[in-house]
């Protein structure tokens, strides 16, 4: 009987310490996840329209942009010179990407860019890969008759 005894006041010790353990690690690890998520980045508003000018091997254009956003999917239209097409992207952190393809004097060509939306959401820049075409540097800035910051 008092082997029981003792056996049961160990695990009844053993259990409570075990619990304190619990709980004293666990606030500060539900602590430490806050934050973690704090440092995390979040994608910046990329929706609305915007003049973007393209530095080409063959001279500059400046298409325009109308973008939608649903959390880090991006897509909207392309205009240029041979009209408007579909785009679709994605967007993490700052790091923009999106990709067009049009038909152009009965050739069709993906054109695909890469880049970084600045801080403030009202440019951003990067470099495209415009097929046969060879490879550009591009810039974007937001229409002022579309701001989204305020």
């Amino acid at each position: 009987m008092r082997k029981l005894l003792m056996l049961v006041a160990v695990l009844a010790l053993t259990g409570s310490l075990a619990s304190q353990v619990r709980y004293e690690a666990g606030p500060q690890s539900r602590q430490a996840k806050p934050e973690q998520k704090q440092g995390a980045k979040s994608a910046p508003n990329v929706a609305g329209k915007w003049t973007m000018t393209l530095e080409m091997s063959m001279g500059t254009g400046t298409p325009a942009l109308d973008l939608k956003q649903d959390a880090d999917k991006i897509t909207g239209t392309y205009t240029g010179r041979y009209g408007t097409f579909e785009l679709e992207g994605k967007l993490k952190e700052s790091n923009i990407e999106f990709a067009v393809t049009m038909s152009a004097e009965g050739q069709s060509i993906t054109l695909t860019f890469t880049g970084e939306v600045a801080a403030d959401g009202q440019t951003m820049k990067g470099t495209a890969s415009l097929g046969e075409l060879g490879d550009a540097t591009w810039s974007a800035k937001r229409d002022k008759t579309t701001d989204t910051s305020t």
